[in-house]
This record gives C-alpha cells, sequence and structure tokens, in this order.
C-alpha cells in the first residue's frame, strides 16, 4: 500500500539527486511513497514500473537503469535476504517520521533501519 510522503526542500537541490536524470529523480520520488516503513522495497523493476509509471510506456530496462543512477548516487542500496533482493533507501530515518510503523520486508543490514525518530506520542 502507497503511504504519504515528504519531500523536503533540500531535495530539489541536492547534489546526490541532481546527479541523476529527470526520470530517475521521479523514480526516486515514486519509490519513497511505496516503500515499507523502513525505507525497504522489493527489488522488481516491474514492480516498481507499474507502481510509479502505470500510465507511462517505459521498459523494465530503462527502469533498471533508473535505478542504477539512484544506486550510483548513493540515494539507494541494494541488499539481499534470504534468497531475496531488496532495496533500501539511504537515510531513510533522517527523511522519513513515521508514526506506527509497519514493515512488509526484512530490515537492511548494518543498522540502517527505522530508528524511531518519531516525536508523536502515539508510539
Amino acid at each position: 500500500m502507497a503511504r504519504i510522503r515528504t519531500i523536503k526542500p533540500e531535495f530539489w537541490t541536492s547534489e546526490q539527486v541532481v546527479s541523476c536524470s529527470l526520470n530517475a529523480r521521479l523514480l526516486f520520488i515514486g519509490l519513497l511513497n511505496f516503500c515499507d516503513d523502513n525505507g525497504v522495497h522489493q527489488a522488481s523493476a516491474l514492480r516498481l514500473q507499474m507502481e510509479v509509471f502505470p500510465a507511462d510506456d517505459f521498459k523494465t530496462s530503462e527502469i533498471d537503469e533508473m535505478v542504477g543512477e539512484l544506486i550510483s548516487a548513493g540515494l539507494i542500496r541494494e541488499f539481499e535476504s534470504d534468497g531475496e533482493v531488496f532495496w533500501h533507501v539511504k537515510k531513510w530515518h533522517k527523511h522519513q517520521k513515521i508514526d506506527r510503523p509497519t514493515y512488509r520486508h526484512p530490515s537492511p543490514p548494518n543498522g540502517e533501519s527505522f530508528d524511531g525518530g518519531s516525536t508523536s506520542p502515539h508510539r
């Protein structure tokens, strides 16, 4: 299920972000909506294409190229868990505040998972 996510003003002038093509930047914003509350998404170009660009004529190879740009720019990373591959938005906990997190996918390695940074009293 898609989630409402925050895009901070710094996004638009981030050197990491602007080093990517316009389509890769749009894909990154869309990826934020479809990640779980830990910033993790199943590594599937077809699935991401259907979620972010359902009415556009992109090939999965083009989605793979855009994901490659995001990885090269250091915005996301790929990891494996129990034989499945996932994408994780780096520094997720610095950009998104989650009040009641729910997780669909395994946590990324190296302790980069959700850190409970929300200040909501509802937790």
